[in-house]
């Protein structure tokens, strides 16, 4: 039982027209919670738009997985997994990623993994930093962080509101690849 109500999109986009109207809302019930505070969501939307465009797809998705799985948010997993999926990030990667298997991957995946992880235990290092800009712009790095502490806290707003899944079951940590 979510702790909060969860408006309709129209009734979110009523409260602040001017906020939205470029803005198509998903049925997601994390946009619809956080929509009690319509102007914050306004701004939310304003903040992702920019670290979305600041990072290639695959990337985005990549480190947004990873942050599901350390901050063990089966929501954002289950919202993410195709996504990242279609983005690119191969069946391999998601459940090694999903089964905690972080030396099965190489190269930039392991890099821009371990970065994430670094971060969310607050153990970040010269070295985690330095891994990931062999392969990614000083831009797409500090994009990166900024990604992996949105994600944080939109996975601890979705704990502390009790938001469940929109379908009710997640797709699971290690999906089949039938499942993606």
């Amino acid at each position: 039982m979510t702790r909060v109500p969860l408006p309709d999109a129209s009734e979110i986009v009523a409260d602040a027209p001017h906020l939205f109207e470029d803005l198509e809302l998903d049925d997601l019930h994390a946009a619809r919670a956080m929509g009690n505070a319509p102007h914050a969501l306004a701004g939310l939307f304003e903040y992702m738009d920019g670290l979305y465009t600041s990072l290639p797809v695959e990337l985005r998705e990549l480190a947004i997985l990873t942050t599901a799985r350390v901050q063990n948010s089966r929501y954002e997993w289950h919202q993410h997994v195709d996504v990242a999926h279609d983005a690119g990030v191969s069946a391999a990667t998601i459940q090694a990623i999903g089964a905690e298997r972080w030396d099965d991957l190489s190269g930039s995946t392991a890099a821009v993994c371990d970065f994430v992880r670094a971060q969310c235990a607050d153990d970040m290092t010269d070295n985690h930093v330095a891994a990931v800009t062999e392969h990614h712009s000083t831009e797409e790095t500090v994009a990166l962080s900024m990604l992996v502490g949105h994600y944080t806290g939109v996975a601890q707003v979705v704990e502390s509101m009790a938001l469940p899944l929109e379908d009710g079951e997640v797709v699971g940590w290690v999906p089949d690849d039938a499942a993606l």
